[in-house]
């Protein structure tokens, strides 16, 4: 994993294509768009963060930055959950060390 994220938000998960593409949109705690993209035969990524209560520590080995406001995570991305507890990663964006968090993990941040 070499990317860490903390989403905060779910805004919308689309089909596309007649159900060949999925598609999650999300936010991150800095408000920036990040698409979580699935394939028919290839949804877990999506799955694991729908089931999530939120706010996450979402990590990826597999980033696509369309712009400055917004990333693409391939249906082929390897994507996990940190377990840390949703309440705890708000205390922590509140106090404004979500960076700290972030860097605590030794990945990049997006």
């Amino acid at each position: 994993m070499q990317y860490a994220l903390i989403i905060t938000q779910v805004d919308s998960y689309l089909s596309e294509q007649n159900g060949a593409l999925f598609r999650l949109n999300l936010e991150d705690h800095l408000g920036r768009k990040v698409s979580l993209l699935g394939a028919a035969d290839q949804q877990v990524n999506i799955q694991t963060i729908r089931n999530q209560l939120l706010p996450i520590v979402m990590l990826a080995d597999h980033i696509d930055q369309l712009n400055e406001e917004s990333y693409s995570i391939p249906h082929s991305a390897l994507v996990s959950v940190v377990p840390l507890p949703s309440g705890s990663i708000s205390s922590i964006i509140e106090a404004g060390r979500a960076d700290e968090i972030l860097q605590s993990l030794s990945l990049k941040t997006c």
